[in-house]
């Protein structure tokens, strides 16, 4: 007979099953990288529906944070690529949300994208860059020290500053983007200045749609010398 309640309650037992479910999928794909059972797929998608999507799912956060998000996309060629959209929609995700929770309320998220050629035939190389995290992502949060900065990308690492701000997470996060960048051809690197945000640039290789690739099948078998 207390709806104020029994609604304060629902609202507290979905954000508890949400933190939960991402807290054993962190842990189920870390342990898929380290085993070396993670296997990209490869599927037809739009980049413009990519950001689309992973914007949907975190306006939520940023109306409660009360952060301004300004995406900048440029020299972008290729919209049409073949990739696993599903893992660079978690890339995107994961940097994005350290960017919303290190960030203090009103703050500012900047996400950039752009494109370059790709020494790979029928590739293009892809840099996103997210400031208070960067595809280019970066941001005006509370930044990190350099003692940290140089083991944010290991297992479970967290920075001291999370948990004096009661910044829930399992220190996965950033360790999972950098496999998967690298899965992918790319890498992943981090500038920050305490007290005044944080920059990740990530890049990554996706292959463009309907591009005839060269038949490899003629190498099958040949033997290799390494020098």
């Amino acid at each position: 007979d207390d709806p104020d309640r029994v609604i304060d309650c629902l609202g507290k037992i979905t954000s508890s099953s949400k933190l939960l479910l991402s807290l054993i999928n962190e842990v189920l794909d870390m342990s898929k990288i380290e085993s070396g059972r993670i296997v990209l797929s490869e599927e037809d998608f739009l980049l413009d529906s990519l950001f689309k999507d992973v914007i949907s799912m975190i306006q939520p956060d940023l109306k409660r944070r009360g952060h301004t998000l300004n995406i900048h996309i440029e020299t972008l060629e290729h919209e049409a690529v073949c990739g696993d959209m599903q893992r660079l929609q978690q890339i995107i995700n994961n940097l994005l949300s350290n960017a919303i929770k290190y960030t203090p309320h009103g703050g500012t998220i900047t996400l950039e994208l752009s494109e370059t050629r790709s020494p790979q035939q029928g590739y293009s190389t892809y840099r996103l860059v997210c400031e208070d995290f960067v595809f280019r992502v970066s941001d005006t949060g509370v930044g990190m020290s350099r003692e940290y900065m140089g083991r944010i990308f290991e297992m479970f690492s967290r920075d001291q500053n999370s948990y004096k701000q009661g910044i829930q997470g399992t220190g996965l996060g950033m360790a999972i983007t950098r496999n998967i960048a690298r899965m992918m051809d790319g890498d992943i690197w981090v500038e920050s200045t305490p007290g005044r945000g944080s920059r990740f640039t990530v890049t990554f290789n996706l292959r463009l749609r309907n591009q005839i690739l060269p038949d490899s099948s003629v190498l099958t078998e040949l033997p290799v010398l390494v020098a």
